[in-house]
């Protein structure tokens, strides 16, 4: 994020292998996130979504600003409701700036998960069973797309982790 009379920062792009590099690229991610961040994933294992520092990150975005978003589409959000209480009480905390859907429909085809910040940076992994990745920072040319395709999968979801426990 720059502010005025400072720099635009520096666009750049890289590909990575494995899950260290993966889970450093989507806090690199966060951390350029202005406005919003998207997620989508298969179940959110194995990315650090566990992590009591990327938790940290993810609540000082949400409270920089009021009109701050999070927004996380997964095939089965069963993993995240059984085995990632942090992100859980995050939600119960902020559920104003928190959704989390279930995909739907042909949205469950979608196979390559991503993380993006605002329009402009994004992590992104090729197949969800390849260790393969690339992340790119600040630039709109690599995560405008992604963030056409998150709306469509968005689009094809339901709300599926609520904040509250109430029931009938």
């Amino acid at each position: 994020m720059s502010t005025p009379g400072s720099p635009e920062p520096k666009a750049s792009y890289r590909q990575i292998e494995g899950l260290a590099q993966s889970r450093e690229a989507i806090d690199a991610v966060i951390a350029a996130a202005a406005k919003s961040i998207c997620i989508f994933d298969h179940n959110l294992e194995q990315r650090g979504y566990g992590d009591p520092a990327r938790i940290e990150r993810l609540r000082h975005f949400l409270l920089a600003g009021r009109a701050h978003r999070l927004r996380i589409a997964l095939h089965e959000p069963e993993h995240l409701e059984r085995h990632e209480p942090r992100l859980i009480a995050l939600l119960r905390q902020l559920p104003g700036s928190i959704a989390i859907h279930r995909t739907i429909g042909q949205a469950r085809n979608a196979m390559d998960p991503f993380v993006l910040a605002d329009d402009h940076s994004v992590w992104h992994l090729q197949h969800l069973g390849q260790p393969r990745a690339v992340v790119a920072l600040h630039s709109p040319a690599d995560a405008t797309p992604l963030l056409d395709r998150f709306e469509e999968i968005w689009a094809l979801s339901e709300p599926a982790v609520a904040s509250s426990t109430l029931g009938l």
